[in-house]
């Protein structure tokens, strides 16, 4: 018992210094007092212990017996649901960065899994109306997200490569692909792998916040273009077309224009 309050204790000290430096104190708090509370717990007995001149436990009254030991459920239960609710936290919601990003590719950490994902404090409010200027980021066949370069003539704020980053407001992130209809093979130096059109989920994030705000869905191009050279993700034995940039405006219009 000794040994697993002690594990405890210790998971909770981690998880209250992964709180107060992912830009969560309330949680790092609560994690702060859940591993002082199995000590508490003992200072309390201990005091209760001398005030009673060394009564053993079981030398209790038994309503003082009931007292103590639905005080030590209630501590353990706590202790556990607060556990639980950090490795929830830790494992699926974004973190805060410590830095402003200094390009808009920067933003590129705002994708990606909860343990993985940042927010940016210091980024630009959600305005009232738009334009929202946005980051979109679509995803390489090694599993790396890359920023998505807007079409020539393209207002900046449309992920644009004269974007202040300052000024960033929503991210986009794409998702792996899911395979569309085949449309080619395509062959290289030491093997031919087959191309087809990419189905993608795009999901758009506040960047200061990294509140989810709505998540959409993408097709990739039909031209059955292959690339001259590409990286796979290990495993990976297909190659999937990605959406053209007027496909994400058409998709992302009502989040970044109103």
């Amino acid at each position: 018992m000794a040994q697993l309050m002690v594990l405890f204790i210790g998971i909770a000290v981690v998880f209250s210094v992964i709180a107060f430096k992912g830009g969560n104190p309330a949680v790092g708090v609560l994690f702060a007092v859940v591993a002082a509370a199995p000590l508490l717990y003992l200072g309390y007995f201990l005091t209760n212990r001398r005030r009673a001149g060394g009564t053993s436990f079981q030398d209790l009254r038994p309503y003082e017996r009931r007292r103590r030991k639905l005080l030590l459920r209630v501590t353990a239960v706590a202790m556990v649901a607060a556990l639980g609710y950090g490795v929830y936290w830790v494992m699926f919601e974004p973190k805060a960065s410590d830095t402003m990003p200094g390009r808009v590719s920067d933003f590129a950490t705002g994708c990606g899994d909860g343990i993985a994902r940042k927010y940016f404090p210091q980024a630009a409010d959600r305005s009232a109306t738009g334009p929202h200027p946005i980051a979109m980021f679509t995803i390489s066949e090694s599993g790396s997200p890359r920023q998505m370069i807007p079409a020539s003539g393209t207002a900046d704020h449309w992920s644009g490569n004269h974007l202040d980053p300052h000024l960033v407001q929503l991210i986009a992130c794409l998702d792996s692909p899911d395979e569309g209809e085949f449309l080619t093979d395509c062959k290289f130096t030491t093997d031919t792998i087959k191309l087809y059109r990419g189905v993608y989920d795009v999901t758009v994030y506040e960047a200061r916040t990294g509140k989810k705000i709505a998540s959409e869905r993408l097709h990739g191009s039909v031209k059955p273009d292959c690339p001259g050279l590409v990286y796979l993700k290990k495993g990976t034995d297909k190659l999937h077309t990605e959406p053209e940039f007027p496909d994400y405006q058409a998709v992302l219009r009502k989040y970044v224009e109103s």
